[in-house]
């Protein structure tokens, strides 16, 4: 790599993308079209060469969509969903929560050392990239969002000053996001031209489509960011196939184009890999006690496994509530024998897609707050919990 020299941000160009932010949450348009007009914003802080907008759930920081501009080459996404969902790797969204920053750089994360990344290694240098950074939105404890910023191979990294200016923007782009959830959630209705079954999508163990039933065609079409065309699948469908393919299920959830949320369910069908997606209206029956029905977790074991999906230590959970590390290491146990996993690495990548538990009327909105919830449990108090969240969780701020 041969950096090219990076203009420090200015504190006027600051101000004017701190003017423009504000506007738009006056604007509140809906979050893809909010994180398209922030990807504009952003150049005039800092230089960077594509700019991703990411819709997270709170409950576990799991990506339901976004946007994405110049971002990772479609040819490499699957080794970064291999990394993002089953490998541990340098500065990722859950590492970042816990230790309470805002915006980090991969080279600032590593010491200057990216190929200490797998990420780096294995999908940014074999696509001509170089460093990213990674920004939260989140307003108080509650993780509404992320932003992605990437830099061509032969530029510099990011430097402290630029993490810096992210740090500063990120608060009002989470309000405004907080406000286009709360907006556009309250006024979606159902699009009379829906699907009137589920949509079956078949795929071969390489990936590839097998078989998409008419109606399959027809939620595809729902789901694109941009009506007609022929856009590949949308990435959190990658990502249920993805996670399919190597833990036997995955489950999400996600909005279509007109606002209301659609269940995207896969199942491994063979050993080979051979996966089957259903897409369909979701549903708290569709979706609630995915864990609890399957695995049989009582409430605290899930209080613990929800924990770990934000890469909390057993101390960090024991703190959280109320009991020893002690337990927490029985608890997480009892989890392991039940989910027929072995390590916080292998229950992460079931967790990741299957602990999504929404307390949404017909699946149409979300909560008062906005923000995708899980089931509320009924047992023990436990400090700080806002109703609505999850025991021991995250709370709304």
């Amino acid at each position: 790599m041969t950096p090219s020299n990076v203009a420090p941000p200015s504190a006027s160009a600051l101000r004017r993308a701190q003017a423009l932010i504000a506007r738009l949450r006056r604007e509140s348009p809906d979050p893809t079209t909010l994180f398209a007009r922030v990807a504009d914003i952003v150049p005039s802080v800092v230089g960077t060469d594509g700019v991703c907008g990411l819709t997270l759930d709170p409950a576990t920081l799991l990506h339901t969509g976004g946007f994405h501009h110049r971002g990772v080459p479609h040819t490499h996404l699957p080794r970064l969903l291999q990394i993002e969902y089953g490998e541990e790797d340098v500065n990722q969204f859950p590492a970042l929560v816990r230790t309470g920053g805002t915006a980090a750089g991969l080279w600032q994360a590593t010491r200057r050392r990216p190929q200490s990344s797998s990420r780096y290694r294995d999908v940014y240098r074999p696509a001509g990239m170089g460093d990213e950074m990674r920004v939260l939105l989140r307003t108080g404890r509650t993780v509404w969002g992320a932003l992605v910023l990437h830099r061509g191979g032969d530029r510099a990294p990011f430097g402290d000053d630029e993490i810096a200016a992210l740090t500063t923007l990120a608060p009002p782009v989470a309000q405004a996001l907080r406000g286009a959830y709360l907006r556009h959630d309250a006024l979606a209705a159902a699009d009379g031209d829906l699907p009137s079954a589920p949509g079956l999508l078949t795929f071969h163990p390489d990936g590839q489509p097998d078989r998409v039933t008419p109606a399959g065609h027809q939620w595809l079409e729902q789901l694109a960011l941009v009506p007609g065309g022929s856009a590949p699948l949308p990435q959190p469908v990658l990502h249920a196939l993805s996670r399919a393919r190597t833990a036997g299920d995955a489950s999400l959830r996600m909005r279509s184009r007109t606002g209301l949320w659609v269940s995207v369910t896969a199942t491994r069908m063979d050993a080979e890999g051979g996966v089957a997606v259903m897409i369909q209206p979701s549903s708290p029956e569709h979706v609630i006690g995915i864990l609890m029905d399957a695995y049989g977790l009582t409430l605290r074991e899930q209080q613990v496994a929800q924990l770990v999906t934000y890469g909390m230590s057993d101390t960090d959970i024991s703190r959280r509530l109320g009991i020893s590390p002690h337990t927490v290491r029985d608890h997480l146990k009892k989890v392991f024998d039940k989910t027929g996993t072995n390590s916080r690495g292998r229950l992460l990548q079931l967790l990741y897609f299957s602990h999504y538990q929404p307390d949404i009327d017909n699946g149409r909105t979300m909560g008062r707050h906005g923000w995708f919830r899980t089931a509320q449990v009924r047992g023990p108090a436990v400090e700080n919990h806002h109703p609505g969240a999850p025991a021991g969780g995250p709370a709304p701020q």
